[in-house]
């Protein structure tokens, strides 16, 4: 087992979430691993990494409902036995889904405008965790909030006007954020991911991104996130 590799490898810490045990009183080692969900047939799946390494769940809860090509966070064990075809063997404790957003090329105002523009920020000590690959643009991101379930998140590549910082070899992205007329509550943390498969034709041959966030209340701030580098 790579177990040394996997635990240097962790693309993201999920430092907000937290522990999580079992009937039995057991605790996950490892915490907060972002994957993406693919599914085997009924109640049968498994996890990809952003780098493409594989975790199969030889014990899981039987209350998970997996969906092909969504996004979650999951903590888990590793087991000592290897499966074939797969880079871990994992106890699987627990399943968080990620809200997974689209990415586009928006062309016109009354596009952008749809989007919406209400503002997130997130914690300034931590932005260094967010994780970019061809495939995943994965952050996490602060706003208050009621119901959940009226957020959308889209993150686009801007023709309608230019840039204020830009930089050569780099995308320039804008997240953008519609609380769907949700009523304004605590200030919470969730992770999202925006698939970028929309955009590669863009973001082919670009060292990485610049993102602008509009933020509630530090105005706008501008990421640089470069891509890992091809092996």
């Amino acid at each position: 087992m790579k177990k040394i590799g996997l635990l240097f490898l962790t693309a993201l810490v999920a430092f907000t979430l937290p522990a999580c045990n079992d009937d039995e009183g057991d605790y996950p080692y490892i915490y907060g691993i972002i994957t993406t969900v693919h599914t085997l047939g009924e109640e049968e799946y498994y996890f990809e990494r952003d780098n493409g390494q594989t975790l199969y769940p030889s014990e899981k809860p039987s209350h998970y409902e997996a969906t092909e090509g969504s996004r979650a966070i999951i903590y888990f064990d590793l087991q000592d036995d290897n499966i074939s075809d797969y880079d871990y063997n994992i106890r699987l404790f627990r399943v968080e889904d990620i809200y997974t957003g689209p990415s586009k090329v928006v062309t016109t105002q009354e596009e952008l405008d749809q989007l919406g523009n209400d503002g997130a920020g997130f914690p300034t000590a931590y932005w260094q965790y967010f994780n970019l690959t061809k495939k995943w643009l994965t952050l996490y991101l602060l706003y208050p909030v009621t119901d959940n379930e009226k957020h959308e998140f889209a993150v686009v590549v801007n023709k309608v006007s230019e840039p204020e910082q830009s930089e050569e070899g780099y995308l320039n992205l804008e997240l953008h954020h519609s609380a769907g007329g949700d009523v304004a509550g605590y200030t919470q943390g969730y992770y999202v991911s925006f698939d970028l498969e929309t955009i590669a034709p863009e973001l082919d041959g670009k060292k990485g991104i610049i993102l602008r966030i509009d933020t509630r209340e530090n105005g706008t701030k501008y990421l640089k996130l470069d891509l890992p580098e091809e092996k």
